[in-house]
């Protein structure tokens, strides 16, 4: 199926989505902003992972308890050894999953910085966050210390297309580039194994540099999108054998030039690229809106504009679709912004309302409507977080539907009973 027909189709699955999510009677917001740190509860005996949902534009949390994560033994004593549990949320699907991964480390104290290639063990989980089920991954290649991972995405399928309204989803896919984007790392709910994927052409539309990703991977139109937010995105369908790479740059002006690339050993230089995309990041952001995919983008300094775009039904460019200018409308809104402050940042785009921008403003997430250019939420921030992820949370979340798996696997997982922490 080409990529235009399948950007229709999820415009229009996602409008259903929305309205169910929308006019849903339940205990749970339709959708949620998640810390995507997340904690590890040694006291806790729970069944599940406990889910901490507020009604956006405050922040929800998810934790896992320490006994599902098969950590090892605590250090003794009189141990020089000290052992963190720690993990976070890579991605989330479009109907409502979560990607979760743990880590167990290592080290001997005193600890100034963590050296994540001598002494870790990954756990990698997909969570129903409403029911608490928490289905345990394969180690990828038959290791818990493989870390080349980063930006894994997951994506499911409900009767052999895209998630949407309707029944729970019956397979899920969580995969990430490999080789500079020749190939695919999946696993497959269905095969039960992870299997490494070629992609049967290079890119098309082939952009301009090799991408480097700085923000969670996004499902979207049956696809897993990375994003780079200095240059563009990459699509793929992890589902297919030989799957079909698509490449989208951002729109005409945002591209950024290229920086230049770290020599071998020059640690500095790579410390100093990798600051830049995580600063970057803080004013820019692709995720999915009413069923479109979207691009928001901060000008960090003068009058703050602020401006959305939408990614054509042909998948090929992005249309301008509202501007802002932010300080004199954070300034009515009760949010003026200080001299020496910090910019606005970007924190998520809403799911459900492609003209509400969530944005971190001090210590507030702030709402704007960019249709009618005024503030109409915010809350305050408890704590700090690294990056935020949204999330919706469908009503068959809450039913007696499992995570997809394939049969009774040794390697596979998962939570035999459920526990909704709300």
């Amino acid at each position: 199926m080409s990529l235009r027909r399948l950007l229709g189709l999820s415009a229009a699955v996602s409008d259903n989505l929305r309205r169910s999510l929308s006019t849903a009677a339940s205990t749970h917001p339709p959708w949620a902003i998640i810390d995507s740190t997340s904690l590890v509860d040694r006291s806790s005996s729970a069944p599940g992972a406990c889910f901490r949902p507020v009604e956006p534009p405050g922040v929800s949390s998810i934790s896992a308890p320490a006994h599902l994560l098969s950590p090892r033994e605590c250090p003794a004593p009189d141990s020089k050894v000290v052992q963190v549990l720690g993990g976070d949320v890579r991605a989330a699907s479009g109907d409502g999953l979560l990607l979760l991964n743990y880590c167990d480390l290592r080290a001997e104290a005193p600890c100034n910085s963590w050296d994540l290639s001598k002494d870790v063990e990954i756990g990698r989980f997909v969570c129903n966050p409403l029911s608490g089920q928490m289905l345990r991954l394969p180690d990828i290649g038959g290791s818990k210390t493989t870390l080349l991972f980063h930006h894994m995405g997951l994506l499911t399928q409900a009767d052999g297309g895209a998630r949407g309204q309707g029944p729970p989803p019956d397979r899920f896919a969580v995969a990430d580039l490999v080789h500079n984007g020749a190939a695919l790392e999946r696993f497959l709910s269905d095969e039960g194994e992870w299997r490494t994927v070629m992609m049967s052409r290079p890119c098309r539309s082939r952009l301009l540099r090799p991408m480097a990703v700085n923000q969670e991977t996004v499902a979207f139109g049956g696809r897993l999108w990375w994003v780079d937010s200095t240059l563009g995105a990459m699509s793929v369908d992890p589902f297919d054998e030989r799957p079909d790479i698509c490449c989208i740059e951002l729109p005409r002006g945002s591209v950024l030039p290229a920086r230049a690339p770290s020599e071998s050993g020059d640690f500095r230089k790579a410390e100093e690229n990798v600051k830049f995309m995580q600063e970057v990041a803080k004013y820019r952001r692709v995720g999915v809106s009413e069923g479109r995919l979207r691009y928001a983008e901060l000008t960090p300094g003068g009058p703050f504009l602020l401006s959305s775009f939408a990614l054509d039904d042909e998948g090929s460019g992005w249309t301008l679709e509202n501007q802002l200018e932010l300080k004199e409308v954070l300034a009515n809104g009760g949010y003026p912004l200080q001299r020496n402050a910090a910019a606005p940042q970007i924190a998520v785009l809403d799911p459900l309302d492609a003209s509400a921008v969530h944005l971190k403003v001090g210590d507030h997430v702030v709402v704007v409507d960019m249709h009618n250019g005024k503030v109409i939420k915010a809350s305050q921030l408890q704590d700090k977080y690294l990056s935020l992820i949204p999330c919706v949370l469908p009503p068959w979340l809450l039913g007696a539907s499992r995570i997809p798996t394939a049969g009774k696997k040794d390697d596979m997982e998962a939570t035999d009973d459920q526990v909704i922490c709300l």
